[in-house]
């Protein structure tokens, strides 16, 4: 049944590598983890949404909560004026406009986005409050005290729907959720019936008369914050029993409001209800109902700092677990890859020293073990292996032993036939070669005695043109050496222009200084001029004051003007010949470092065209001598041929009986060599067959 079961999964395994099998089976680990990792992320932060919009919630009822004890103090005053209380009308109008500038504020801040329902009923509640505002003074004071019920009952249920819609009365904590339900259902309604019972209180005492309707909703008033109480006193037994040590002094707190309320609700029945006539100041009841709704008011805020600071608490401690949680789940996730990656090495690694070790044997390589570096049921196909590799290493072994002694008497066998047969074939070659090489030699005797004579023809020749190529060498490095002396010359001629050129440039630099300080005079003698011109005009001036005594002066002075103004004409051609001369004085100049650019550049030139040539007649002079050698030596060899063939005339001779005896040899040889080659080929067949074995047996290195 399990082998049915795993069948389809081992297939699959069975046609995967190593590396498909270890992704897949981290793919059916990771998927699931992950899903699971990101579920459990994905609720956390849907968590710290949830606490953030709580918070946002939170921080949009305490800017709402204000204008409630607004409204309810714009009732009591509002209520006294309409009772004959007409000094409050103006602190009536500054606490009116306090709750219309308050409105605007909240109305600007108000996120319409995020708590539709609730903006929607508190567009209605400040179009409430317009209303009232504009048309109070004009009510009757149970009409007005209505209509402001209206408007706070307005602004509280405001307040329950931005608590609904930001999930504060859907919070999963139950401290959370206590103190939000006493924040937002049972305190404001409590402050509520406190101050709808100290305005009725109020108003039947300050009249003096307690009317049978006045009467019965203070007793339903009564009776409904009474249930109040008792429900305030329910949840802080709840809440005390699970917080008591965190928040102990806060339930101290809500006890005294309770014990508060309840004893406004004791002076209510005492002093107004079951009163027989009522003697209770009106301001001393409305100052025990303010104290009452002020100590509400106190506690309602420090319990919207206690219900913020749970649940920042709540949020940090998530954002904590989350990051504990990802460092755990980092450093589980990073220890399981390394140890997945080792486990995957470990694997590999063996499987492929197995391989490795395989391949080698399938070479022919024994010699080797393998070496697996690990402990599991791996390890015991290595043993295995190395098991098997020693058996096959055995029997190898003692066949290459065999083939070995096999292939040393047959090496031995052919090497006698061998040598047999080399030393016979060796003789009848030599007898051949000695037979073949008389006839060759008296062949070629009779034509090296020919070739001789012509070679000492030939070599008397090169003697000859030896002897004329010496004599055009010894003109060449003749004429070389008088084209050295030239050259030698030319150098001298072109430094003596260099030296030449350089007088010149000399020469052009002072006229190029004289004509600058022509240059300067001429501008002295313009600014002269000038200055002249001016003394001029000024002569002229002081002729005309003169009158008629000044006109020999002022004819004078215009000659004067005149002559300067000439100077200054003169000047300033003599400037222009001058900046003329200096252009070209200086394009001399230019040519002048020009051409002795060109003058060096030539110089240089001479100077490697002479060692090149003293590089030539050197070469010119080895030539020389190697040629006159050559000379003399072709002279020697001419006359030692003459002696070589004088030589070869006799060994022809010689040779002509040599090959006579040496064809009777080898005749004799033939028949010997072939007898022992029929030794030498039985003996190789079997030296073959034994290679072929050792060669077969040598690939495999073995364990010694």
């Amino acid at each position: 049944m399990l082998g049915k079961l795993l069948k389809p999964f081992m297939a699959i395994m069975s046609r995967s590598k190593y590396k498909q099998k270890f992704l897949l089976i981290s793919l059916l680990f990771v998927v699931p983890l992950v899903y699971l990792g990101l579920s459990w992320f994905a609720l956390k932060n849907e968590e710290i949404k949830d606490l953030n919009n709580e918070q946002a919630g939170l921080e949009q009822l305490a800017q709402i909560w204000p204008l409630v004890l607004q409204v309810q103090q714009h009732r009591g005053t509002a209520n006294g004026y309409l009772n004959g209380n007409t000094e409050s009308l103006t602190q009536l109008e500054a606490k009116g406009k306090e709750i219309s500038d308050n409105i605007a504020a909240i109305e600007a801040k108000f996120d319409a986005s995020e708590y539709p329902d609730a903006y929607e009923a508190w567009k209605e509640t400040s179009k409430a409050w317009k209303t009232l505002d504009a048309q109070y003074t004009g009510m009757e004071a149970p009409v007005s005290f209505q209509a402001h019920s209206a408007v706070i009952s307005n602004i509280i249920n405001v307040i329950k729907l931005v608590a609904d819609e930001s999930t504060l009365t859907l919070d999963t904590d139950i401290t959370s959720y206590y103190m939000m339900d006493l924040l937002v259902n049972d305190l404001p309604q409590l402050v509520e019936y406190t101050a709808i019972i100290r305005g009725k209180g109020n108003g039947a005492l300050a009249g003096g008369n307690l009317t049978p309707a006045v009467a019965s909703e203070l007793s339903v008033q009564r009776q409904v914050a009474g249930e109040t109480i008792e429900a305030v006193n329910n949840s802080l037994k709840r809440f005390a029993s699970m917080n008591s040590e965190e928040y102990g002094e806060l339930v101290e707190k809500l006890t005294n409001i309770g014990v508060l309320a309840n004893n406004y609700l004791i002076v209510l029945n005492r002093e107004i209800l079951e009163a027989e006539k009522l003697k209770m100041s009106a301001d001393d009841y409305f100052a025990q109902g303010t104290a009452a709704i002020t100590e509400m008011n106190e506690l309602i805020s420090e319990l919207k700092v206690s219900l913020a600071g749970d649940l920042q608490d709540r949020e940090s401690a998530l954002k904590t677990e989350l990051t504990i949680t990802c460092i755990i789940l980092l450093i589980v996730a990073l220890i399981i890859v390394f140890m997945y990656i080792a486990f995957y090495r470990n694997v590999i690694d063996a499987v492929n020293e197995l391989k490795l070790r395989s391949q080698e044997m399938a070479s022919g390589d024994f010699s080797q073990p393998v070496e697996l570096q690990t402990r599991d049921e791996l390890s015991e196909v290595g043993a295995a292996f190395n098991d098997m590799q020693g058996a096959i290493s055995a029997v190898l072994n003692s066949n290459q032993h065999m083939a070995s002694t096999v292939l040393e008497a047959s090496n031995g066998l052919a090497s006698v036939a061998r040598e047999s047969a080399e030393a016979m074939r060796q003789v009848a070659e030599s007898v051949q070669v000695v037979s073949d090489g008389t006839s060759n030699q008296k062949r070629t005797t009779g034509e090296s005695s020919t070739a001789m004579n012509e070679m000492a023809v030939g070599v008397n020749r090169i003697a000859e043109a030896a002897s004329e190529v010496a004599f055009v060498a010894i003109r060449t490095n003749e004429q070389a050496m008088i084209g050295n002396e030239q050259l030698d010359s030319s150098v001298q001629q072109m430094d003596m222009i260099k030296q030449s050129q350089q007088r010149s440039a000399d020469i052009v630099a002072r006229l190029d200084q004289y004509s600058q300080q022509i240059g300067k005079i001429t501008t002295l003698i313009m600014e002269i001029s000038s200055q002249t011109k001016l003394l001029s005009l000024n002569a002229s001036i002081e002729a005309a004051r003169a009158g008629e005594h000044g006109l020999g002066f002022a004819v004078v002075a215009k000659e004067v003007g005149s002559l300067a103004e000439q100077s200054t004409k003169s000047s300033a051609e003599i400037s222009k010949l001058l900046a003329g001369v200096s252009g070209i004085i200086h394009e001399n100049v230019e040519a002048m470092n020009a051409m002795a650019k060109e003058t060096d550049a030539g110089i240089q030139s001479i100077h490697r065209s002479k060692e090149t040539l003293d590089h030539i007649m050197n070469d010119i002079r080895l030539v020389t001598e190697q040629i006159q050698e050559v000379s003399a030596t072709s002279e020697q060899m001419s006359a030692e041929m003459q002696q070589v063939t004088a030589s070869i005339t006799e060994i022809a001779v010689i040779s002509e009986q040599s090959a006579n005896e040496a064809e009777t040899m080898a005749a004799a040889t033939e028949e010997q060599l072939a007898a022992t080659e029929q030794i030498q080929g039985s003996a190789q067949s079997l030296q073959e067959l034994s290679l072929q074995l050792q060669s077969e047996l040598s690939k495999f290195v073995l364990r010694s």
